[in-house]
């Protein structure tokens, strides 16, 4: 019976050390910059709340009307902002489109509005005043990025399998890995089992193999380099890294990991 006991603790530890489930969206206050907020529309229905005031912090929330609650989702920032007179620029993180991974939503010089997305979408947007973008900001939730996870490791096999490891954002804790492996739009999340790290790299272990990185460092320049092998029983396959940020649109879209993101630009 104790033995017993024991192994239903170890589970229970090994499970909410590796298999936690996805943390939820917090809440957003925007009482303090409220009175900064301008409410945009696109032409798609999707609402944009915006504050970029040159001396406060910046605020970009985006979302689409679905049933009775409008929910607004806060926008990871990305690059610098701009401004110029009256006008303005604030950048946000679009992953799901080319290099460099970016929308804007801008006032222009002319008192209209814009977002844009990489170098193809470029979408006049409506200001939403008075009562109207009162009532927005009433009823909407604010709340934080749908983004849970950042991306950590990307590699693949010579036969087009992926193997892939994101880990908790800062903001939901900072740590917490999931390993998925797989083909492109069928990658399946593979349970961890342990996870050790120093130096030398990483090995994350599953229950069907060990998914080992070394880092090793050039002798000239000093250039930091990673190496990834499938460890599975007796047998051991390199595997090519590919660096995560290159890769984003094929993270965020194309692997199949990440099913909602609520950014700016994936309604394009």
């Amino acid at each position: 019976m104790l033995a017993r006991s024991l192994v239903a603790l170890l589970a229970l530890l090994a499970l909410a050390r590796f298999g936690r489930a996805d943390p939820k969206a917090k809440a957003v206050d925007i009482k303090p910059f409220r009175d900064k907020l301008v409410v945009l529309k696109d032409a798609n229905g999707g609402i944009y709340v915006v504050a970029n005031e040159k001396d406060d912090d910046a605020h970009v929330f985006y979302g689409t009307p679905s049933g009775k609650t409008l929910v607004l989702r806060e926008q990871l920032l990305d690059g610098p902002r701009s401004w110029d007179g009256d006008s303005w620029s604030v950048t946000t993180q679009a992953p799901r489109v080319e290099y460099p991974f970016q929308g804007h939503v801008e006032k222009r010089k002319d008192g209209s509005f814009r977002v844009t997305c990489g170098q193809k979408v470029d979408a006049g947007l409506s200001e939403i005043t008075g009562e109207k973008a009162k009532d927005i900001l009433d009823k909407a939730q604010f709340l934080t990025t749908a983004y849970f996870y950042r991306a950590y490791l990307l590699a693949r096999d010579d036969r087009g399998i992926y193997y892939y490891v994101d880990i908790l954002r800062d903001q939901y804790g900072g740590s917490g890995h999931r390993v998925f492996i797989g083909k492109k739009g069928a990658m399946k999340q593979v349970p961890l089992t342990d996870v050790a790290s120093d130096t030398a790299g990483e090995v994350f272990s599953t229950k069907t193999g060990d998914l080992r990185l070394v880092r090793t460092v050039a002798k000239e320049g000093g250039e930091t380099k990673t190496q990834a092998q499938w460890i599975r029983g007796e047998k051991s396959s390199e595997l090519i890294s590919l660096d995560v940020y290159m890769n984003n649109p094929l993270i965020y879209r194309d692997l199949g990991v990440y099913k909602v993101s609520g950014a700016i630009c994936d309604t394009f």
